[in-house]
C-alpha cells in the first residue's frame, strides 16, 4: 500500500479520520494526500458567487496547508500533500485513486461540508461501490491514540472470503497486532459449513506462516452485522476487515449491500472494505 488518500471537509469526523489516516501511513510507509472536494453548483452563475467559491477555496487550501505540516511532522519517510478538486466528493476521489494508484482511502463518518457530505450514508457508500480499493470509514469518537491491536476478520463460505486475509496480515505485522478470525455458519447446509470449516484453516495457515497473531472461533450467524460488533467490542477490537460485496450472502449482491451498509452505519470500530478481486476466477 503506498498511497494513502484521506477525504477532507474540516469538520471533526474528517479530521480524525485524517488522523487514523497519519497512523497508517507510519507504519505503512505510505504517501498520504488530503483531499478536498468542493462540488460545484449548477446554479452558480453569477460573479459575485463565482467570487464566493474563489473565497472559500482559499480558505479551505490555507486550512490544508496547515494540515499538511501538521501530518508531514509526524511522518518522516513518506510525502504529505493536499489536493483541491471540484466535482462530487465519490467521482473526484475515484479520480484520484486512479491516478495514484495502490491506493486506500480513508473517510470519516459524519463529516460535511457547504458543499459535500462526508458523512456515513450516501457519500460513503457511492465511495465504497465506485472505488476498486480498501476504503477505511472511522468514526469521529473513535479514540485516534490508539495503534492497531486487535483486528476482526470475518470468514464465511463465499469463495472470495480469503481475499481480505492478505491485507489483514499486512496491517498485523505493521503494527504488531492479534488477528481474530469469525468463521460465520449462516446455514445449517452441511456443504456450506464444511467450505467455512476449510477456508478458517487455510486462513490459519496463512497467518501462522507470517507470525502473526491469532485467535479463531465459529459462530452461528443470524446474518445480522450486529454479531460481529458485539464480538469486536467484546476483545477491544480497533478494526473489522469485511468484503464489500460478497460477505455473508455469496453472490446476492442486493442483500449484501443492506449488510455492508448496516456494518459500517451501526459499527463504533473502524470498518476496512476490501473489494472483491474478479479478475482471478
Amino acid at each position: 500500500m503506498k498511497n494513502i488518500i484521506v477525504g477532507i471537509d474540516f469538520s471533526k469526523g474528517s479530521i480524525n479520520a485524517m488522523k487514523h489516516a497519519v497512523s497508517l501511513a507510519i507504519k505503512l510507509k505510505a504517501n498520504l494526500t488530503l483531499l478536498y472536494s468542493l462540488t460545484p453548483d449548477a446554479k452558480i452563475i453569477e460573479e459575485t458567487s463565482i467570487t464566493l467559491r474563489k473565497n472559500i477555496l482559499d480558505v479551505a487550501e490555507k486550512k490544508l496547508v496547515e494540515l499538511t505540516d501538521y501530518c508531514q511532522k509526524q511522518i518522516y519517510h513518506s510525502k504529505v500533500k493536499y489536493k483541491i478538486r471540484v466535482g462530487k466528493a465519490a467521482r473526484e476521489i475515484n479520480e484520484e485513486v486512479k491516478e495514484q494508484g495502490n491506493a486506500m482511502i480513508v473517510i470519516g463518518t459524519h463529516g460535511s461540508s457547504g458543499f459535500e457530505e462526508w458523512f456515513i450514508g450516501s457519500t460513503a457508500m457511492k465511495i465504497m461501490n465506485m472505488c476498486d480499493c480498501p476504503v477505511l470509514t472511522v468514526r469521529d469518537t473513535v479514540n485516534i491514540h490508539r495503534d492497531l491491536t486487535n483486528i476482526v476478520v470475518i470468514i464465511d463460505s463465499s469463495r472470495e472470503t480469503l481475499q481480505k486475509v492478505k491485507m489483514a496480515a499486512v496491517l498485523a505485522k505493521a503494527f504488531q497486532a492479534k488477528i481474530h478470525l469469525i468463521g460465520l455458519y449462516t446455514t445449517k447446509f452441511r456443504d456450506l459449513r464444511v467450505l467455512v470449516d476449510a477456508y478458517l484453516n487455510k486462513a490459519e495457515v496463512y497467518l501462522t506462516k507470517r507470525d502473526v497473531r491469532l485467535e479463531s472461533q465459529i459462530i452461528e450467524s443470524d446474518k445480522d452485522p450486529k454479531q460481529i460488533i458485539d464480538i469486536a467490542k467484546d476483545i477491544n477490537a480497533n478494526l473489522i476487515i469485511a468484503m464489500k460485496e460478497t460477505d455473508l450472502y455469496g453472490d446476492e449482491a442486493f442483500v449484501l449491500t443492506s449488510f455492508s451498509e448496516k456494518l459500517v452505519n451501526r459499527s463504533p470500530v473502524p470498518v476496512l472494505s476490501i473489494n472483491v478481486d474478479k479478475s482471478i476466477y
